[in-house]
């Protein structure tokens, strides 16, 4: 196995906002027992909530793509359904929008709850995002909560290309050229497949690890749990900062081989017959991180997404 580096993980932004969020492609900190309460769409169009210890919550929307729609116009149909919808439950509403330039909108509701947002648009690839901070709380310093969130988030790919996903306590990275094939959030257990042609990333944290590992070793474990025990290849140990893990290198067996080549064949990709995992344990979190890499080439992936997999 080569030498794993840690250098390329994910820059913090200048705010010491400490909970980092990244979904398909949008990213952003924020306060200390904040999360990610839900999500829905893909790359191209989608919906995030995030969620605090009380009643304030934060609305992300955001839509990708090559047409220059008009701002205001979105915005005034956002603002529209919003009164609607209050107005249905005998709710006063009361809104105003402010430009800021030509890309960027602010906007202030107030009803039952009040809120306090954002639309912007790139202006190199048009991407529009809507987020938007908001509570039931009449006291709640919503502008001096927002501020510092608003200017975390972003909605490209770093300067090197890679895009963040961080949720749920697994805080990764991958090329752009990869999309979302799966996701499970299970109890102590988040997994991420993604797909770019023929190739392959699975990334997965799993929580009480310590718990878990009781009358066995680690690598007894990995086998059983991670189920490394379905490939062949040799179990090589290695240490990274003080984290112990294994690493194996392998190829695709003759059953799973073959219609793995005949689906390649109609979209002339060579079959992803290599295959490379890493799995290693974080004890200051109590977590086992794990990363399996298919791929038709040789490549350092399996290296460099590990170097963006942080444990915090």
């Amino acid at each position: 196995m080569r030498p794993i580096a840690r250098a390329g993980a994910p820059a913090r932004h200048l705010n010491t906002l400490p909970v980092p969020i990244g979904w398909q492609g949008i990213s952003l900190q924020v306060p200390a027992e904040w999360y990610l309460k839900g999500y829905t769409g893909d790359w191209r169009e989608g919906y995030l909530q995030i969620g605090s210890p009380t009643t304030t919550e934060i609305d992300i929307k955001w839509v990708r793509s090559r047409r220059k729609t008009d701002l205001h116009f979105v915005l005034q149909q956002f603002l529209k359904r919003l009164e609607r919808d209050k107005r249905k439950r005998r709710h006063k509403f009361t809104g105003s929008i402010q430009a800021i330039d030509d890309h960027l909108l602010e906007f202030r509701w107030s009803a039952d709850e009040r809120g306090l947002g954002q639309i912007r648009r790139c202006a190199e690839c048009q991407t529009i995002v809507l987020i938007q901070i908001r509570t039931a709380s009449k006291h709640e310093p919503l502008y001096q909560i927002a501020r510092p969130i608003f200017e975390t988030l972003t909605d490209h790919p770093d300067e090197e290309g890679w895009v963040r996903w961080s949720l749920y306590g697994l805080d990764t990275a991958l090329p752009a050229r990869f999309r979302l094939e799966k996701a499970q959030v299970l109890t102590g257990q988040t997994r991420l497949q993604f797909r770019y042609r023929r190739e392959r990333v699975l990334v997965e944290r799993i929580a009480r690890a310590e718990q878990l590992l009781k009358g066995y070793n680690f690598e007894e474990w990995v086998n059983l749990w991670l189920k490394w025990e379905a490939y062949r290849g040799e179990r090589e140990p290695f240490e990274q900062e003080g984290d112990t893990g294994l690493h194996l290198s392998t190829q695709l067996g003759l059953g799973a081989l073959i219609p793995e080549s005949l689906m390649s064949l109609p979209v002339l990709h060579l079959p992803a017959y290599r295959v490379r995992m890493l799995a290693w344990l974080c004890p200051q979190r109590n977590a086992v991180f794990h990363i399996l890499h298919r791929s038709p080439r040789r490549t350092d992936l399996l290296e460099e997404v590990m170097a963006r997999t942080l444990c915090h």
